[in-house]
């Protein structure tokens, strides 16, 4: 599970309130940390791992649909039949059962470990980063995701199951996404202590490096507030003249 530690002081400039996690997926058991039994759901291990050491969990340890969403078990037939949520979560059955064609999860058998450490405490080269942000913070992250590259960024999810949204989702698509704590249902019921109104935002492994090298240029942390929108679009109009003047010079 080694690998050559990457340099995450970058991140260090937005002084997030709650530490980044890390989220690894294994099909061995990974050395050097404990193991917690019958801890908390899947949903909420990233707030647990903000404040405790390196931890990783196994199919036994989970409480919820966790072994659906890890590729480790086939569904329960009420659930997919919709009956555990109709009339409840959806308005019917059927509604319920056509969120199991949606939700993201692992190739059966491709997972029987995962692992979370907070970033100051990683062992691994995380296959996640999961960064609990404020609205400011969210929006100079989201904005490192297309600065150099023009990529858009894009929410997905649903109001149950947001495990999957949060740790697999990012993982098998490759793209970077975002919840904001309060919207889910799961999370609720099972009260998990983290305030509503915080951005999760779940970046896999492969665009750190672009995030990272991004965040670095203070030009993403600048304020655009004009003192007036009067002056903002004199000033907008202005500089749409000059350009227009330098491409007419050609």
């Amino acid at each position: 599970m080694n690998s050559t530690p990457r340099d995450y002081s970058a991140l260090d400039r937005f002084n997030f309130e709650r530490k980044p996690v890390g989220v690894k997926f294994l099909a061995t058991k990974p050395d050097g940390i404990e193991r917690i039994k019958k801890g908390p759901a899947l949903c909420e291990m990233f707030v647990e791992a903000q404040t405790k050491k390196p931890f990783y969990v196994q199919q036994e340890d989970f409480v919820c649909v966790e072994p659906f969403i890890l590729g480790m078990t086939d569904p329960a037939p009420p659930l997919v039949s919709g009956m555990g949520g109709g009339g409840v979560l959806y308005k019917e059955a059927r509604g319920n059962s056509r969120l199991y064609q949606f939700i993201p999860r692992m190739l059966k058998g491709s997972v029987n470990f995962v692992a979370f450490a907070a970033i100051d405490q990683l062992p691994f080269d995380p296959d996640v980063l999961v960064i609990t942000a404020s609205v400011s913070q969210a929006k100079v992250l989201l904005r490192a995701i297309g600065y150099t590259t023009g990529d858009i960024w894009s929410c997905k999810g649903t109001p149950v199951m947001a495990c999957s949204w949060m740790y697999v989702y990012p993982f098998i698509s490759g793209k970077v996404n975002f919840t904001v704590t309060g919207l889910s249902l799961g999370m609720e019921a099972i009260n998990t202590p983290i305030p509503e109104g915080l951005f999760i935002i779940s970046i896999p492994w492969h665009l750190l490096p672009i995030i990272i090298e991004n965040v670095q240029d203070d030009n993403l942390f600048r304020s655009f507030r004009s003192p007036s929108r009067e002056e903002h679009f004199g000033n907008f109009s202005k500089h749409l003249e000059e350009l227009k003047r330098l491409m007419a010079e050609r």
